[in-house]
């Protein structure tokens, strides 16, 4: 079977724990190279991880012949600048979230991918497990009844002050990094874009959230509260609620790697499931199909701007105290 030859551009630590495990399982993908701006990291880690070649610097990788794609899992500020030299040197782009910091700049990221003839999508690894695909399935299929809510949390402790998710710079905050989850799973369960959201805030530092709760509202009637933070535990996940049952999830952005669960109740009946697929290999999977075959991913950077737009609408609400901020349509 042919293989998408993938490296990797930094040493993150998403890329060790969650990248490199995935793809040493994708049917699809083989990982042959990874980068850092120093030379001996670059070979340190990948001597720990059994990665064939390391560069001392981004550029390096990106002129190599043997490299089809990349993964991007650094800082969410250098997310866009990176995507474009890696695209106008024809590689294909598996980049974290945020895809990059607004919904313009996801729009010009679309736009390159298409000049160069790549393959550019953003790592919502949670939407390939699945029991997201059954819960999709559920609510679209009417077997909820009709839906009213969703409530959605992702929630951790993060307490190293020099964390680059604290960089207003890099465009850090709890819900860039976490509440990205929630927004998305809601557009993505309710099929539908929010018409307006207010959200309230606490900060670390200026620009820089630490917590942020968002209230959305869509045209239909549905309503919408998303959780994020760095500041306090809580459980992850989602609760959808309708006129005939509810479906929740127990990790549910992360139900492979964290065995999570998924609980539905219908008319009183309640059942749960389990399934351990490891969400980020079939992600890596669906995005290597697409590059051999050249067919278009499951959702491009023009819907992950679509998202991008409701984070920035959420942060200038709560920098408004909690203003309704309307989204354009469309």
């Amino acid at each position: 079977m042919e293989k998408v030859r993938f490296g990797i551009i930094s040493c993150a630590g998403i890329a060790k724990k969650r990248f490199i495990p995935a793809i040493a399982e994708a049917s699809n993908a083989v990982l042959v190279a990874v980068a850092s701006r120093n030379l001996e990291k670059a070979r340190q880690f990948a001597s720990e991880n059994q990665i064939p070649a390391a560069c001392g610097s981004y550029e390096a990788l990106l002129s190599q012949e043997d490299i089809d794609a990349v993964y991007i899992p650094l800082p969410n500020g250098l997310h866009k600048a990176w995507a474009i030299k890696a695209m106008e040197q024809g590689k294909h782009v598996l980049c974290e979230k945020p895809l990059a910091p607004t919904q313009k700049d996801c729009e010009e990221l679309a736009a390159v991918a298409h000049s160069n003839g790549v393959i550019l999508m953003e790592a919502f690894m949670y939407r390939f497990h699945p029991l997201t695909e059954f819960v999709i399935q559920q609510v679209q299929n009417g077997e909820l009844g009709d839906i009213h809510a969703i409530q959605a949390c992702f929630s951790f402790v993060l307490d190293d002050p020099d964390n680059v998710r604290f960089q207003p710079d890099l465009a850090g905050g709890s819900v860039m990094d976490v509440g990205c989850y929630g927004i998305n799973c809601t557009r993505t369960f309710f099929h539908e874009e929010p018409e307006a959201v207010s959200a309230i805030a606490h900060y670390s530092k200026p620009r820089v959230d630490d917590r942020m709760t968002i209230f959305a509202q869509f045209r239909s009637g549905k309503q919408a509260q998303i959780i994020c933070g760095f500041s306090s535990q809580a459980p992850e996940g989602y609760m959808i609620s309708g006129s005939k049952g509810w479906i929740a999830s127990w990790n549910g952005f992360r139900l492979g790697v964290e065995h999570g669960k998924i609980i539905r109740e219908i008319d009183g009946i309640r059942s749960s499931f389990e399934d351990a697929t490891n969400e980020y290999t079939k992600m890596i999977e669906h995005f290597s199909d697409c590059v051999i075959h050249k067919t278009s991913p499951r959702y491009d950077a023009i819907e992950s701007g679509r998202n991008m737009a409701v984070i920035c609408a959420a942060i200038e609400s709560a920098e408004k105290n909690g203003e309704w901020v309307h989204l354009k349509s469309g």
